[in-house]
């Protein structure tokens, strides 16, 4: 997985414990185009720190033409904010 670390449009639901889905994701690639995520699975949900920011680390998979792809989305709790870590 490349790290990338790009801020990102989230579709999401909530759960009344206010535990966030993201369900899909948008982001600019490198020839500024918009390219659009299905989230399929999510395998692991974490919270930790990063650079002293309260973090849920989702790891999740999509299916991209029959291939299975692993990338790692972030959603920052204070700034309410979503990044694409890794892909």
């Amino acid at each position: 997985m490349k790290l990338m670390r790009k801020p990102i449009e989230v579709i999401a639901w909530f759960d009344f414990q206010g535990n966030a889905v993201p369900i899909r994701f948008r982001y600019e690639d490198e020839n500024q185009e918009l390219q659009v995520v299905k989230v399929d699975k999510i395998i692991k949900k974490d919270r930790n720190k990063f650079a002293g920011n309260s973090m849920l680390k989702y790891t999740c998979e999509t299916c991209d033409n029959g291939i299975a792809k692993i990338f790692e989305l972030r959603y920052e709790i204070d700034s309410l904010k979503w990044y694409l870590h890794k892909m």
